[in-house]
């Protein structure tokens, strides 16, 4: 499927959720997919964008609120996330998100 077919059938929501969750993983995918796929219903998909080497910063961001600790989790342990957030990340309600939060910044767990 090519990067015009797969658009279009996220735009119609007609991708299942096994392809989404492969983009979402696929090391070849484009930014602008991968923001699409940051706003899916489903949490897995989202986890696995927060997951992804090459999401954006302002993904991540966004991504830092979401309403599942998994995702939230997954934000705290990237790499690019801003310290900004880690920092806010720090006070989250869920263990898991705090602790990855504070290893991300070097403090003690």
């Amino acid at each position: 499927m090519t990067i015009k077919e797969i658009e279009i059938q996220l735009a119609l929501g007609s991708l299942s959720l096994d392809m989404k969750r492969d983009l979402a993983c696929a090391p070849d995918t484009p930014e602008h997919i991968l923001t699409t796929l940051a706003e899916d219903d489903y949490w897995n998909i989202r986890y696995h964008v927060a997951k992804h080497p090459n999401v954006p910063v302002d993904i991540l961001i966004m991504l830092s609120t979401d309403a599942r600790h998994e995702t939230r989790s997954r934000v705290a342990g990237a790499s690019k996330t801003p310290t900004i957030i880690l920092l806010k990340m720090i006070h989250d309600k869920d263990v898991d998100v705090r602790c990855n939060a504070k290893f991300a910044l070097g403090m003690e767990i």
